[in-house]
């Protein structure tokens, strides 16, 4: 009974448990901030990207080109129009739509004729770099992300 008071009162070593106990509690939380401001960062670029495909698309002579819209999709995906490695792992052109909606401007709202085209941009696609929360059994998180822009048909008379 002596030796297990002996060991109650000790006060050697406490640092040393205490460590053993918080430390797999604080690792975890600075895995999944971490692992979260990263997601953050890929969504961004998806995002930049998307942005320019849109833009791109504003400024082309038709939008309704085959030809364009796969231009705007390697744009989104790689920033470059010929293609190149995706600016965030797991994303392709696949993942990217571009629909041209026309709008009835006839009441004037918008400046321009009757009708007004818009340009929108938009992927869906499931973020694979999971790697410290998927430790944890979390599923990956999905990238949704659309943009939408005017169109004014090319760039302006030099």
């Amino acid at each position: 009974m002596r030796w297990v008071k002996l060991f109650w009162q000790a006060e050697r070593g406490a640092a040393l448990v205490e460590s053993a106990i918080i430390l797999p509690v604080f690792l975890t939380l600075v895995g999944g901030v971490y692992e979260f401001g990263y997601f953050l960062y890929q969504e961004q670029l998806a995002t930049a990207g998307v942005r320019d495909a849109a833009r791109y698309l504003s400024l082309t002579a038709d939008p309704n080109s085959s030809v364009m819209q796969a231009d705007a999709k390697n744009l989104a995906v790689s920033g470059s129009i010929g293609g190149g490695p995706p600016r965030v792992p797991g994303w392709s052109a696949t993942d990217v739509l571009v629909s041209v909606t026309a709008v009835d401007n006839s009441a004037g709202v918008y400046s321009g004729g009757s009708t007004v085209q818009i340009v929108t941009v938009s992927t869906s696609f499931a973020e694979t770099s999971l790697g410290f929360l998927g430790l944890l059994g979390l599923n990956r998180p999905t990238i949704n992300v659309s943009h939408q822009e005017r169109f004014v048909g090319g760039s302006a008379p030099g």
